[in-house]
């Protein structure tokens, strides 16, 4: 979780990819923020905030966090020149968002 917030307080750009038990997958790339509206589960959103982009809303209710980065990797391997690391948050229902932290 405190990576997430890291990622919401500097406005971190990701490319954020959710996929679902059925394997439809969404991508979207742009910052996080987290919306809690009537005190019901906060959630992920992701993408830009114009009302005209797409965006991705992740639930974050029963959900499992895990980290990776891309240290070890070489240039060949997916995302070792683009990407810093990655935080995949997998919820009860078998949906996953993985998000992408993006090198400036």
């Amino acid at each position: 979780m405190s990576l997430l917030s890291k990622y919401v307080e500097e406005r971190t750009p990701v490319l954020a990819v959710f996929v679902t038990p059925s394997v439809s997958i969404a991508r979207v790339t742009g910052t996080i923020r987290i919306s809690v509206a009537d005190g019901v589960t906060p959630h992920l959103i992701v993408g830009k905030d114009d009302g005209a982009s797409d965006q991705i809303k992740f639930r974050l209710s029963d959900c499992e966090f895990a980290y990776g980065d891309f240290r070890d990797a070489t240039t060949e391997d997916f995302g070792a020149n683009k990407f810093e690391g990655f935080l995949v948050v997998a919820s009860s229902r078998g949906d996953t968002l993985s998000l992408f932290e993006m090198k400036t």
